[in-house]
């Protein structure tokens, strides 16, 4: 787009130019060959001006970039250092049973909830308000339901989040378990989470 307009610029500039020198050849006066040396002297302004700010909107776009370089690379270290730390959360807990939670009728906090089918080594991680709510509402009608009927062997994980760090939000804590446990390519997980 600025070649574009530098182009444009240019071919004006010496599109008047042209009409200049034409009328200095033709000129019958002084007073309209000042006026047309004068109109020069503005036109090559108009011509530098238009390359001092093309460059300038090239130094800034090259600025956005260092900077969208910069932003993508801190978080991938955040995301790297949020991935260790919650691996090792998870790691501490213990499966439960999924038999036990389709059968209460406790709700459950608000937290990250992974459950795991231990027959087909597939995994689904959610977020809820309601944690066993929301586990037991997935064995209602989805793909997981089929599976324990058919008597595939599942068991769950919770990390509330009273054991979250409160610097990450939900959202980025379920989009990483989803990294982690590849519930998105070769799990029930439909999407990669929430971000």
């Amino acid at each position: 787009m600025e070649t574009i307009l530098i182009i444009i610029g240019i071919l004006l500039v010496l599109g008047i130019i042209a009409l200049i020198v034409f009328r200095l050849a033709t000129a019958k006066s002084a007073a309209e060959v000042a006026v047309d040396k004068e109109s020069i002297g503005v036109l090559a302004e108009y011509v530098m001006a238009q390359k001092e700010q093309a460059e300038a909107e090239k130094q800034l776009k090259e600025l956005r970039r260092a900077e969208q370089k910069q932003k993508l690379e801190t978080f991938k270290q955040t995301k790297e250092v949020l991935k260790e730390k919650l691996q090792s959360q998870i790691e501490q807990k213990d499966w439960r049973s999924l038999s036990a939670i389709l059968q209460s009728a406790d709700k459950g906090g608000v937290g990250i909830y992974i459950i795991y089918n231990e027959t087909k080594d597939k995994y689904y991680v959610g977020q809820a308000k309601q944690l066993f709510k929301r586990v037991r509402d997935h064995f209602k009608v989805e793909d997981m339901a089929k599976d324990l009927m058919a008597g595939d062997k599942m068991s769950v994980k919770f990390l509330t989040t009273n054991e979250i760090d409160a610097n990450y939000r939900l959202d980025h804590i379920e989009t990483t378990f989803i990294e982690i446990f590849d519930a998105n390519k070769s799990g029930y997980n439909k999407t990669t989470g929430n971000l």
